[in-house]
């Protein structure tokens, strides 16, 4: 009840961002960047101006959300899904009270000028987003509950998705895109969605539409909870030259793959003195792998928030 007296109390106070009822005649990679959302924090860094570096407040990407709802809604308050370490990570000691999210549309702002719209994560040390059931999957929602004003527009779109992929749309193969807020890019580009192309390189034998599957497309940080759609390019799982077809939501950016290679000079490995003896240093390396939760256990967690928060018809 607590939850639903917040949402109450901002449509009294002049209206919250709804979702769109109609979508509006754009490019399908247009329409997933507008709902695709950068997810940072404010931190200070050095910025150059034409009066030299100073140092500023900017918005610092570290992650990526997306704006989702059920295949059949079509009012209503929308949500954002992203990967629940982004939210949360007790390994990092990440449990922030609350965190920024640009939209795609204020792109021309830079973000040493726009810092975002602050979204609220904990209340009395409850945390006000949710997590999928089952505690090993990557994903969290929380709703959107910001003004009309902060959001710049009446309505949003969520991604535009007539169906979540199938079987036939996902092996090993299939040509995807994936969306997202790399850092590695730098804050120049941070305040529009990037997307990678890449293939699904490997999908589980066992029921591959529950079981996370790897992409390779050059995933690094910042990418997390970024979605990935296959494209009906290339070649099908017979393959056949795809010709025509739809795009499908596989599902959601959980993490990349790194290795870690020892550093050496002039052929030796390079060691330093531990507390317990010689340490080999080693280089850590991001080898463009990534982690996909699938559309099927996005679409449960919907289910299971739209179960646990009453939200606006």
């Amino acid at each position: 009840m607590r939850r639903l007296s917040i949402i109450l109390t901002v449509l009294l106070l002049g209206g919250t961002v709804t979702m769109a009822q109609e979508q509006p005649k754009k490019s399908w990679v247009e329409a997933v960047k507008d709902a695709t959302v950068a997810i940072g924090s404010i931190r200070k860094a050095k910025v150059q101006t034409p009066m030299g570096e100073v140092e500023k407040d900017i918005f610092a990407v570290v992650g990526t959300g997306v704006i989702m709802a059920l295949p059949n809604q079509k009012k209503g308050i929308p949500w954002i899904v992203t990967a629940k370490h982004v939210f949360y990570n007790p390994d990092d000691k990440w449990d922030p009270e609350s965190l920024q999210i640009r939209f795609n549309w204020f792109d021309q702002k830079p973000v040493d000028e726009y810092l975002g719209i602050t979204i609220k994560l904990k209340e009395n040390a409850e945390h006000l987003w949710i997590a999928h059931e089952d505690s090993s999957i990557d994903l969290a929602a929380i709703q959107l509950v910001i003004s009309i004003k902060d959001a710049g527009r009446k309505s949003v779109n969520p991604v535009p998705v007539q169906a979540y992929a199938s079987s036939s749309d996902l092996y090993e193969g299939a040509s995807i895109f994936a969306f997202g807020y790399p850092g590695a890019v730098g804050p120049s580009y941070w305040t529009r969605a990037v997307i990678r192309t890449g293939i699904v390189a490997w999908v589980s034998p066992e029921k591959p539409l529950y079981n996370t599957c790897l992409i390779d497309s050059l995933i690094y940080p910042g990418n997390s909870g970024g979605p990935v759609f296959k494209v009906p390019t290339g070649v099908d799982q017979f393959g056949n030259l795809n010709v025509g077809g739809k795009v499908a939501f596989l599902g959601i950016i959980s993490k990349g793959r790194k290795e870690f290679n020892p550093l050496s000079a002039k052929g030796k490995a390079i060691k330093i003195q531990g507390s317990t003896g010689p340490v080999v240093l080693l280089s850590e390396q991001w080898i463009g792998i990534g982690v996909v939760e699938p559309a099927a256990r996005v679409k449960e967690l919907l289910v299971h928030a739209f179960e646990t928060i009453p939200h606006t018809k």
